[in-house]
């Protein structure tokens, strides 16, 4: 079946990319490749929509990977582009575009402490999928980061790893309990960017995985149609 998006409830260009200073409502914020943008980061955008007085998810493609391991198949632009489409169906998403204003590797604390500096007393939410949390507890000066920002994870089904106080070991006993706060429920799907690649190099159908608005994206770049995903 297809994967559609609804339609936007208004247009992205009016809503703003800084509140106001005296913006107490948690935001959540939702950094990644997005190597391609894919259905499972949609329900991690919607599921933390359901947490209490979060009225939107921020988006923010990663222009310069810090580790150039597996680099992205598409290009950054590209991947912009499709947060960028995805964001104007949805009125609760917005697209960031912040990495692609700064210069070297795209740091999540760097990001992180844009914000914090922006409304220090704004409780920020780092969506995260099961994934990475074996790892975030070795991201780049971790304990800072996760000072100023919340981690809240989302386990995809038949995924073992849950989000542990030995993640985080720096984390004194009250922070720690605003972490477990805001943690996510299991959500339904069970789909990777590496997992679609895949599939695609494959000449396999991804209908179901990819929003309808992306597909057209995907298919004139042809980034994912050979080569190793």
């Amino acid at each position: 079946m297809p994967f559609d998006c609804p339609e936007p409830y208004h247009s992205q260009e009016v809503r703003q990319l800084c509140p106001t200073d005296h913006d107490s409502r948690p935001l959540a914020l939702l950094g990644g490749v997005f190597d391609p943008i894919h259905r499972g980061h949609v329900e991690l955008a919607r599921a933390a929509l359901q947490l209490a007085e979060v009225e939107e998810v921020r988006w923010i493609p990663c222009q310069n990977l810090p580790h150039s391991k597996n680099p992205p198949l598409a290009p950054a632009v590209a991947r912009l582009d499709m947060v960028q489409t995805l964001c104007s169906q949805i009125s609760e998403f917005v697209c960031d575009p912040l990495e692609f204003h700064r210069e070297g590797p795209s740091w999540t604390i760097d990001t992180v402490r844009h914000f914090h500096d922006q409304q220090p007393d704004r409780p920020l939410l780092w969506l995260i999928g099961s994934d990475n949390i074996s790892w975030i507890g070795s991201w780049k000066d971790a304990e800072e980061l996760w000072q100023r920002a919340i981690p809240v994870a989302a386990h995809r089904p038949g995924a073992p790893q849950r989000l542990e106080r030995a993640h985080l070991p720096f984390l004194d006993d009250a922070r720690w309990e605003q972490v477990i706060r805001w943690q996510l429920p299991q959500i339904s799907e069970d789909i990777s960017s590496t997992r679609i690649r895949q599939l695609i190099a494959a000449g396999e159908a991804v209908d179901q995985w990819i929003p309808r608005s992306i597909q057209p994206l995907i298919r004139s770049g042809g980034w994912y149609s050979s080569g190793s995903p």
